[in-house]
């Protein structure tokens, strides 16, 4: 009986492992990316960055940053719209993700923001406006918080705050069983929707091609693991502190981002300019001329001398 039952785990353990390895989408390098002629990139100690800019040299600087699965490629809407209020709108891509390299790094905070400060030190910026849209807002509220002599403003959109993450984190320590979900299950999950997401003037083919590269996802899992470590509240009470013009927008109907996570982060900024609109998660398309209205106004009452 006891052979049997060696028999059956062995051969569910061969069956287990070669759907893993066969089931693996990763299967080009990340100089292999068809790169689009606007982006340009600048290397640090942990790697390659790419990023875009829009508008005016003499305008307003603002550093956009994507979320945790749309890079910078999907943003040159709200980005051309923005540069058409004043601002000079600068967007990469995080280690990970979109066209930047994907290094055998820890994803947590401080490696997300090094990429960051590097890049605004490469850029020669400073007083400059971050605008963070869902992880990008929790990666905007943190440098932020640490660097308030560089930070004009501070806009976030759908930000994320840690909170629907909470028991995945156990989840991800468990091997094997974690790297199967995550390939079979979230990465699918991502290309699916992320697809959904776009439109076919957008290239939604670069979206999917994002997860083929090497790395990707190694990048999602250390993210998974590490990210949601940080005291994301703690960023909210120290901008009220350092008195940053804050502009948030958010959706009441959001899939990915708990309302109440949001409306306690609101609370810690009582200042605040916030919105609601209904559209999910992803309103910064959907609602793009409405929210770069409500910019505009913030710019003016608030951030012209």
């Amino acid at each position: 009986m006891v052979n049997w039952f060696i028999y059956i785990f062995f051969a569910f353990f061969l069956i287990f492992f070669f759907v893993y390895i066969f089931g693996n989408r990763e299967t080009i390098h990340i100089n292999d990316l068809e790169i689009e002629s606007e982006y340009s990139f600048f290397n640090n100690s942990q790697g390659k960055t790419a990023y875009y800019a829009v508008g005016e040299d003499s305008s307003e600087p603002l550093i956009l940053i994507h979320g945790v699965t749309v890079s910078s490629y999907y943003y040159k809407k709200i980005a051309i719209s923005l540069s058409e209020i004043g601002y000079k709108v600068y967007v990469y891509d995080h280690f990970g993700r979109g066209f930047s390299d994907r290094p055998k790094i820890k994803y947590n905070m401080h490696n997300y923001q090094s990429q960051l400060n590097d890049f605004i030190n490469h850029l020669s910026l400073d007083n400059i406006t971050l605008m963070g849209v869902s992880m990008g807002g929790a990666l905007a509220s943190n440098y932020a918080a640490n660097n308030p002599n560089k930070v004009k403003a501070l806009i976030l959109n759908v930000p994320f705050v840690g909170l629907q993450t909470i028991g995945l984190e156990n989840f991800a320590s468990i091997p094997i069983f974690w790297d199967f979900y995550l390939r079979f299950f979230i990465i699918n999950r991502l290309v699916e929707r992320g697809s959904g997401l776009t439109d076919d003037s957008q290239g939604p083919e670069y979206f999917i091609e994002q997860f083929n590269v090497i790395g990707t996802q190694y990048s999602f899992s250390s993210l998974m693991k590490n990210f949601t470590k940080h005291d994301f509240y703690n960023d909210y009470k120290l901008i009220n502190d350092y008195e940053i013009p804050v502009h948030i927008t958010y959706a009441p109907d959001d899939e990915d981002v708990p309302i109440d996570s949001i409306l306690k982060a609101v609370e810690l900024v009582p200042d605040a300019k916030t919105f609601s609109l209904q559209g999910g998660h992803n309103i910064i398309n959907s609602k793009t001329e409405e929210i770069v209205s409500l910019i505009n106004d913030f710019k003016s009452s608030n951030l012209n001398d």
